[in-house]
């Protein structure tokens, strides 16, 4: 389960908005198309339940809200979270275990490390920030489609991917409709309303009782990382780069790979790849 969720989200959060990010003046400090909105969803298959995603001040800040029971082999595993991301900071509570966490978001130190680039380097990054989307696409066998459908008055650009196909709200990476079939599991998540207007700020508020715990080394990690990832955005081989480290892109031919598991691509691997990108995100 967890190897399906990490790939949703690099489709859902990463790719197309990689894609589209050639006309935006800072690919890490994208707008939405409206200042507050919380959007309601419905997950089905495997993992059956709902979401709600909460945002404001045009998307630099969110929270969402998880409740889902996950059926595998018979077993019945509930899951109850809730992640609220700020300019500065992640946090993730889970409601089960009643434990939360806190991170630095990844976002704020590429916002910094792009703003210090001259013209001619922040051309390069949106230059290798385009190719990387279009390969990552095609080395997956995928393709992606801008305004390809209209759901709840919102244009959507769809990508289609390793047994996934997500819409999503064109150029800003939020899913209304994410559609999978991977390994032997079929896992639905469409959203049902799409409410424009103020959001209360109770969803915004830790949870009771439970007080978010640091990772020290975190600020650190996030800073280097977002420093090596624009120093290979600039480079003008920094896409070529980028595919020859991205397992996924080495992996391309993996979907007629033999079934005894040899050639499948792992929960670390993915990992991997998602950080690689992980300051393109925009939630």
């Amino acid at each position: 389960m967890k190897h399906i969720n990490t790939v949703l989200t690099i489709i859902a959060v990463l790719l197309l908005p990689l894609i589209a990010a050639a006309a935006e003046k800072n690919p890490w400090e994208r707008t939405l198309p409206f200042e507050s909105a919380t959007i309601q969803y419905t997950l089905s298959g495997t993992e059956k339940g709902t979401e709600a995603l909460y945002i404001r001040n045009y998307g630099k800040e969110s929270a969402t809200y998880h409740k889902t029971i996950n059926t595998m082999m018979g077993r019945s595993m509930p899951s109850e979270t809730i992640h609220i991301l700020t300019p500065d900071w992640t946090y993730t509570f889970d409601m089960i275990k009643k434990t939360g966490k806190k991170s630095v978001n990844p976002q704020k130190y590429m916002i910094e490390e792009y703003n210090k680039l001259s013209s001619s380097e922040k051309d390069q990054v949106m230059k290798n920030a385009q190719e990387m989307g279009v390969n990552m696409t095609s080395g997956m066998g995928g393709k992606v489609e801008m305004n390809a459908e209209k759901i709840l008055g919102y244009d959507c650009d769809r990508a289609t991917v390793m047994g996934s196909t997500v819409h999503s709200i064109h150029q800003t990476g939020i899913p209304l409709k994410i559609n999978t079939v991977m390994m032997g599991i079929s896992m639905q998540k469409e959203a049902t309303e799409v409410r424009k207007g103020s959001v209360d700020a109770k969803y915004f508020e830790f949870p009771a009782g439970i007080t978010p715990q640091i990772d020290p080394d975190g600020d650190a990690m996030a800073r280097s990382m977002a420093q090596q990832t624009m120093a290979m955005l600039k480079d003008p081989e920094g896409a070529k780069k980028m595919g020859q480290m991205n397992p996924m892109l080495q992996k391309k031919g993996r979907r007629n790979a033999p079934q005894d598991g040899s050639s499948e691509v792992s929960d670390e691997e993915m990992e991997q790849a998602m950080k690689a990108m992980q300051g393109m995100r925009n939630k």
